[in-house]
């Protein structure tokens, strides 16, 4: 392409005239002309002008050459395993894990054993599939209440036999009460975790927040005192008083954490208006 065709090519895509490019350059519109058909050629210092004017390189002007586009950025790799990490992959074979279980149970005749039994491992497995955050925290949430469930109805023991330790024989065995402070154990280190990594967040000193946390501890009051005004000799309110059970525990693990929040809120807004 000549000189004079790129200028002219410029030109209309800039939408100038030749009266208004020579205004611009300060020359006649006839040299404009005899530019774009290369009857002439413009000086240096009208080229660098018209460079100016067109906002392109001096070569692009000369040579005719457009610029090349810019090639399209390359997306990074993905980091290996990115599409299915690690806790998913560990919940596959949970998952899979359980499913055999309650397969092999059904196959002996007993479906219910199978759920109960394959329920730590299924529950495990949809929380490292469905939690990226506090995974292990959430895991041991999903183990110790199927087991206590189990250790409830399958042998009668419950973290309430450790009321009896002063008072315990040989004859009671010591095994059962052994697991019953293993249960206690259990629960007091996983409502100690929660409290502790969920703690970080800050909680506003509002009214709202304050209802919020009163209301709550009065619940949790009023669920410690509720299965002595409820209590009954009938089936049902022995799955009741374990489902109150862990929600008691729940909810004081919930407490908890909104407590140490809003202390942190409290201590933040002083520390700012210090």
């Amino acid at each position: 392409m000549s000189l004079g065709e790129t200028i002219h090519r410029l030109r209309t895509e800039q939408n100038l005239s030749q009266d208004g490019l020579a205004d611009a350059l300060g020359v006649s519109r006839q040299s404009i002309s005899k530019w774009e058909t290369n009857r002439s050629v413009p000086d240096l210092d009208k080229l660098v002008k018209l460079s100016g004017v067109f906002g392109v390189t001096l070569d692009e002007l000369v040579l005719g050459e457009r610029p090349a586009p810019a090639p399209d950025p390359v997306p990074p790799a993905p980091p290996p395993h990115a599409a299915f990490p690690p806790r998913k992959i560990a919940g596959a074979i949970l998952l899979c894990m359980g499913f055999l279980v309650v397969l092999s149970c059904t196959l002996l005749g007993s479906l219910l054993a199978g759920l109960l039994f394959a329920s730590p491992l299924l529950l495990c497995g949809a929380v490292c599939f469905l939690l990226r955050t506090h995974t292990g925290l959430w895991c041991a949430w999903a183990v110790c209440i199927p087991v206590d469930v189990y250790l409830r109805y399958a042998t009668g023991i419950d973290w309430r036999l450790t009321l009896f330790t002063p008072h315990f024989q040989p004859s009671m065995n010591y095994i059962r009460l052994a697991v019953a402070w293993g249960q206690l154990a259990a629960m007091v280190l996983l409502v100690f975790l929660t409290a502790v990594l969920l703690r970080k967040k800050e909680l506003a000193d509002t009214r709202r927040s304050r209802g919020l946390l009163l209301g709550g501890w009065a619940l949790f009051l009023l669920s410690c005192v509720l299965p002595s005004l409820l209590w009954s000799s009938q089936r049902w309110f022995a799955f009741f008083f374990a489902a109150l059970d862990w929600g008691r525990i729940a909810l004081l693990a919930a407490l908890l954490v909104l407590t140490l929040r809003f202390l942190r809120g409290r201590r933040a807004e002083n520390t700012a208006t210090c």
